[in-house]
């Protein structure tokens, strides 16, 4: 299933992603330490590896990839933005909401999004550790609308309780094979020269497409 969705996202998501931004109008939750949003004509970060402190004993570390273009570049930082934010809101037992400027409020991908961080924060459970983020790359882009691909790795976390302490159980999804995945998002290009997140798709191992973000 996972292999059909992805294998139509191009076509999906980006048909959706180019309708115009009008009527969107929502207030974002604020919080501690905002994402930075981007606009398209913005310059990127220089290749190579950055590595962020979402919480105390959280980070993210990024491989930014060389992309001259600058739209195709701000489309990637607004995917990995929107990737730290969600785990920023975690590591902060929800307190930080900054995630909710990167995502379309009105798309899927805002519900999909507030049921992930929800879940953590129902089972009172955090993260500690580091989640990778690498071959960052944009396969489609038409009108106002991109599709972002990126590798996960979240081999190096760990679900915690609250406090920070490591759950005895750890869920199979920080464990190999299902801790490395492919991830994809559509994005759309608002009036403001914003990109945000509207659509998710994901590929698992076995899929081929998981496979080859093993190292």
């Amino acid at each position: 299933m996972v292999a059909a969705l992805l294998a139509s996202a191009a076509t999906s998501l980006l048909s959706a992603c180019a309708a115009p931004d009008a009527g969107r109008g929502f207030t974002p939750g604020g919080g501690a330490a905002p994402v930075a949003v981007t606009t398209a004509g913005t310059p990127g970060p220089r290749s190579g590896t950055e590595t962020i402190t979402a919480a105390p004993g959280l980070t993210i570390e990024i491989e930014w990839p060389d992309e001259p273009d600058p739209k195709r570049s701000g489309a990637i930082k607004a995917f990995a933005d929107d990737f730290t934010a969600q785990w920023r809101a975690v590591g902060t037992l929800g307190e930080d909401r900054s995630w909710v400027k990167g995502i379309d409020a009105k798309s899927p991908a805002f519900m999909d999004a507030l049921k992930w961080v929800q879940d953590f924060l129902r089972d009172k459970h955090s993260a500690r550790g580091v989640a990778r983020l690498y071959g960052l790359r944009v396969p489609a882009m038409v009108g106002r609308g991109a599709e972002v691909d990126g590798c996960v790795d979240v081999t190096g976390l760990r679900v915690t309780d609250r406090h920070g302490t490591p759950l005895a159980r750890q869920p199979e999804w920080v464990k190999r094979p299902r801790a490395v995945y492919l991830q994809a998002a559509g994005l759309g290009h608002g009036d403001d020269g914003v990109w945000r997140i509207r659509f998710y798709r994901y590929a698992e191992y076995p899929d081929e497409l998981a496979k080859e973000c093993l190292r």
